[in-house]
């Protein structure tokens, strides 16, 4: 048995993974302990893992836009990223006292500290400043890799890899103007916060960072679904996206026969974050498939309702996608990491319409892969929409990519991968 202390930001996208993560480990025999957000204390518990709370700032019970009125003021992408950086900055005093309170509980267990992409609170130690330092830290991607890449641009410029002569030029460029604004910008405010909390080392730059710190980072996705990087570090792995977990006890819709015997199906989504205006994407789908021999599913994310429901359409505020995938043959989506990758798994074709948070990247990144049509805006155009949709149903090269794609998934076994990253930090403790 490990001592194993699973650190996540109170964000929905980013919490789900890791308490699949926490479920399977406490399943191994692990004694695990979950930080995150108070909201999250129930969902957590039911994993049968500890559940701590992030204290003070860190302690985010919501949606950011809805905590941050000016958040959703700003233009979606970049300035939006700029903005939760700084919250991340912010948050991470509060994430490195946590961590320490925890790991002060028993001084002679080693620890184990499992982590989402953006969590910080192992950074002060890793980097000279005085508290208990854990037994090995590992790194969960659960966004798309943000490292920068001679191979590739930097993160969320969405172009595509490029290793020639002339691309890699391209890119060593692009990236030296990504480094200098954030030099400029948020990473100030980084060196002086970890300074106050004693650091003596200089911090790498945030997105480097994200993955240079842990001793091991372990990408959940699949090396088909990543650009190739030669210069990527020896730590980072691809183990494959989660498997579906046990299924949530919902009700099922009223309509659910109508799905489990229509011959076309397409869902459409928002996700759990950016579904505060389903004017976006959602009502533009609903318009643009409205005649379409096609039973076209909804679901919201939030108690929000479209204007006007097709015939065809039916809607729901949720249902889990690994209950509703099986039955679908085009996902309409913004292009949320773990959504798309939930397709994936199931050999779902995409059209992907999304520009908050990491959407543009996720999008690009779908397209690349051959799994998805990216439209490569937030709000697209219904004939678009139309488009993108009908030459997904009617291209059979499509389905059969995502298929290979779905295969390339099910080879992989991620608890497998993280249990023996688990348990290899903690033996070298021993």
């Amino acid at each position: 048995m490990t001592k194993v202390l699973i650190a996540a930001v109170p964000v929905h996208g980013h919490v789900t993974p890791m308490r699949e993560i926490a479920r399977n480990l406490v399943k191994r025999g692990h004694d695990v302990t979950f930080l995150t957000g108070s909201i999250f204390r129930e969902s957590v518990e039911r994993t049968g893992a500890r559940f701590a709370p992030l204290p003070g700032q860190a302690d985010l019970a919501g949606s950011l836009n809805a905590l941050f009125p000016e958040r959703e003021a700003l233009r979606a992408g970049q300035e939006q990223i700029e903005f939760d950086i700084d919250l991340t900055i912010q948050g991470l005093p509060a994430q490195h006292a946590a961590v320490q309170e925890l790991l002060a509980e028993d001084p002679s267990e080693p620890v184990v500290v499992v982590h989402e992409t953006t969590f910080v609170g192992v950074w002060p130690v890793r980097l000279g400043a005085p508290g208990r330092r854990p037994a090995g830290v590992i790194g969960i991607g659960v966004i798309p890799v943000p490292i920068n890449s001679i191979d590739h641009a930097p993160w969320g410029v969405r172009l595509p890899p490029d290793s020639s002569a002339d691309g890699r030029a391209r890119n060593t460029f692009l990236n030296e103007v990504a480094a200098s604004a954030l030099r400029a910008g948020s990473h100030r405010d980084l060196v002086t916060t970890l300074a106050e909390l004693g650091t003596t080392e200089e911090p790498p730059l945030i997105y480097q960072g994200l993955v240079e710190i842990p001793d091991l980072f372990l990408q959940l996705t699949i090396e088909s679904m990543d650009y190739p990087r030669s210069d990527a570090p020896p730590h980072l792995r691809h183990v494959g996206t989660l498997p579906p977990g046990e299924p949530d006890d919902v009700e099922l819709p009223g309509w659910w026969s109508e799905l489990t015997s229509a011959s076309r199906v397409v869902l459409v989504t928002q996700g759990t974050l950016a579904n505060s205006d389903l004017g976006r994407l959602i009502e533009p789908t609903l318009r643009a498939l409205a005649d379409l021999d096609a039973l076209v599913i909804v679901t919201t994310g939030s108690d929000a309702v479209p204007a006007a429901l097709p015939a065809n359409a039916r809607v729901a505020e949720y249902v889990p996608f690994d209950l509703l995938l099986p039955h679908v043959d085009v996902l309409v989506s913004n292009g949320g990491y773990g959504g798309v990758h939930r397709a994936l798994w199931h050999g779902v074709p995409m059209v992907l319409a999304g520009d908050t948070d990491d959407k543009a990247e996720v999008g690009a990144l779908a397209e690349w892969a051959g799994a998805a049509i990216n439209l490569g805006t937030g709000d697209p155009h219904e004939a678009d929409v139309r488009k993108a949709v009908e030459t997904i149903l009617t291209d059979p090269s499509r389905t059969k990519r995502t298929e290979e794609l779905a295969a390339e998934c099910r080879s992989h076994d991620p608890y497998e991968a993280i249990a023996a990253a688990v348990e290899e930090l903690a033996r070298r403790e021993a």
